[in-house]
């Protein structure tokens, strides 16, 4: 009877990590087309929005809280006022940080930081894992980590093209 239990137990909790799994599958690629979309038109306060009602804080899930995290340092990117850029910078950037800390070789999160080091300012000194992202990255679009989103994968493919150009 124990034994039973026992397994009825692993069962259930092997069912539920399936479950919140299948659960981030379906948001992520929800979330890299609000990327994309806020990466193409400038439009981070909508990503913003998107990122909160789906999940909040997000702060119960890494890769989520990355997400949100780029969601508002794009709005400090489409900011004029330099010191409101620099406010949010400084609350974000170490809360991606974070994200990326927790899932140190998740692609997705690897990429978002590879997009804010190529676009903030050098005068903030945040450029010093671009070239480990990079890498990261590119061996992951190699490997069809973004196979089943084709059109993130052609968006990563575009984002390392014009990287190399620069």
């Amino acid at each position: 009877m124990r034994m039973c239990v026992a397994w009825m137990g692993l069962l259930w909790a092997l069912f539920g990590a399936l479950q919140a799994s299948a659960q981030e599958d379906v948001n992520l690629e929800q979330w890299r087309a609000w990327y994309r979309e806020a990466a193409t038109h400038q439009t981070g306060s909508v990503m913003v929005d998107r990122m909160a009602s789906d999940c909040g804080t997000c702060e119960e899930h890494p890769l989520a809280h990355g997400f949100l995290a780029v969601s508002n340092l794009m709005v400090a990117d489409e900011l004029w006022n330099p010191l409101e850029k620099l406010e949010i910078f400084n609350a974000w950037q170490p809360v991606l940080e974070s994200a990326v800390a927790a899932l140190p070789e998740h692609p997705d999160l690897a990429l978002l930081r590879l997009g804010v080091q190529n676009h903030v300012p050098s005068i903030l000194n945040y450029s010093h894992n671009t070239q480990a992202d990079r890498l990261l990255v590119e061996r992951a679009l190699a490997e069809g980590h973004w196979s089943s989103d084709r059109i993130h994968a052609a968006f990563v493919r575009d984002f390392l093209t014009y990287l190399k150009s620069l």
